[in-house]
């Protein structure tokens, strides 16, 4: 959330200026602007994780199409789709500078779409029985 975010910039802020103000103002609109890259690459490797639990529980729910587990495993993908494009979702909306956040979604973009439109093909394709 974007709280967290201004929250850690104005932690690390302080700790580097304790009293001088007009730094500690400084700093903290700077640090919203531009994500740090450290703060970014946490971030996106996070993303990264719940990407590739989606992409399994997607796979484990058209495996298990025919099955009674069927159920079960599309609700577990589209939970892990939801929490994955959440993730991304709150990192794109974090970064302020448009050139980050520009390159954050064309490197990322596409994953999240993918993801999107395989979940829907499942849901779409269930129930049609080949």
């Amino acid at each position: 959330t974007r709280i967290t975010g201004t929250l850690t910039c104005q932690k690390s802020a302080m700790v580097m200026r304790p009293r001088n103000n007009w730094q500690m103002q400084t700093l903290k609109v700077r640090c919203m602007a531009t994500m740090p890259e450290d703060e970014l690459k946490k971030r996106m490797d996070e993303f990264q994780d719940l990407f590739v639990e989606a992409r399994l529980c997607i796979e484990d729910a058209q495996e298990s199409q025919e099955t009674t587990y069927f159920a079960e495993d599309l609700d577990a993908a589209q939970e892990a789709v939801d929490e994955a494009v959440a993730a991304f979702e709150s990192v794109v909306n974090d970064i302020e500078d448009k050139d980050q956040k520009n390159s954050v979604l064309r490197s990322n973009g596409l994953k999240v779409e993918q993801l999107k439109g395989e979940l829907q093909m499942i849901i779409d394709g269930h129930g049609h029985h080949h």
